[in-house]
């Protein structure tokens, strides 16, 4: 299934890479030295902003003047810039990530353009692997989302507080709207995060099939805090990105996508949280 790409960072240049003044390349293999990994850091998980960290590990420095990295989950990126890396050292190649399509797995093909020491400008294409799956996750998360918003309309209302106290809960009106575009896509329920859980009555593992146009759906979310742990709510990044799982042909098991919240629903959440752990 494929997607239109993201518009890019203003580091990501869709232009050709630098070459040599007389206008040829040297293409060698890739150094065994030169070690690619694609991976993007918790606190942008809400984001598109990923990076390529090359480790080098030869005793010279080596300059990166530019990338092209292709995989057949996403189109392809083009990077130029002038980064050094060290000998013994690594660094990051940061750009956004492309729209991504449906698949398993990530890896990622990577046409590196780079010096070594005071040596001339040489090309390499490497692998780039995805160490932690969490591009995997990421373009999975693209797949789960554009799927369900082909077959509904997900609407979701204010959170509500239910009970008073330790057995308090909080409520979240969720409805599904059929768009009868796309059949055999149904919705597999909620993830819990590292400070809310799913509470009773909430669907968190269930197969449902989206309805007809004219009968929504109501899937409302009910959780409560994970932990009362003031430390957490303090510096949690990702405690409001709950996980809608989606089950479809082509799109992976356990595929998902994060919940919308807006802003004010968030506040919500950290309001209940505070509220239900007595830190207000």
């Amino acid at each position: 299934m494929f997607r239109p790409p993201a518009v890019l960072a203003s580091a990501v240049l869709l232009v050709g890479l630098a070459s040599c003044g007389d206008g040829t390349m040297e293409r060698t293999p890739l150094p065994e030295g030169i070690v690619m990994h694609v991976d993007q850091a918790r606190v942008e998980r809400k984001g598109r902003q990923v990076f390529i960290r090359v480790k080098n590990t030869m005793a010279e420095s080596v300059t990166v003047v530019g990338f092209t990295m292709r995989s057949s989950r996403v189109s392809t990126v083009r990077w130029t810039g002038d980064d050094v890396i060290g000998a013994g050292y690594e660094t990051d190649l940061e750009f956004d990530m492309p729209l991504g399509r449906c698949g398993n797995g990530f890896t990622a093909a990577v046409s590196l353009t780079y010096r070594i020491g005071e040596g001339d400008v040489r090309q390499s294409i490497g692998t780039a692997d995805d160490p932690y799956g969490n591009i995997d996750s990421l373009l999975g998360r693209d797949c789960a989302k554009t799927t369900l918003a082909s077959a509904a309309v997900v609407t979701t209302g204010m959170p509500v507080v239910q009970g008073v106290g330790l057995r308090s809960t909080l409520r979240l009106p969720v409805t599904l709207t059929s768009t009868g575009k796309l059949q055999g896509v149904r919705f597999g329920g909620y993830e819990s995060t590292v400070l809310f859980r799913q509470a009773p009555g909430s669907p968190a593992d269930v197969d449902v099939f989206l309805g007809r146009a004219d009968h929504p759906i109501n899937v409302d979310m009910v959780v409560v805090p994970s932990r009362c742990d003031p430390h957490a709510l303090a510096e949690d990044k990702v405690g409001t990105l709950f996980g809608v799982k989606v089950l479809a042909d082509n799109v992976a098991d356990g595929a998902s996508f994060y919940l919308p919240l807006t802003r004010p629903q968030r506040s919500a959440y950290f309001a209940f949280f505070s509220s239900h752990c007595g830190l207000d």
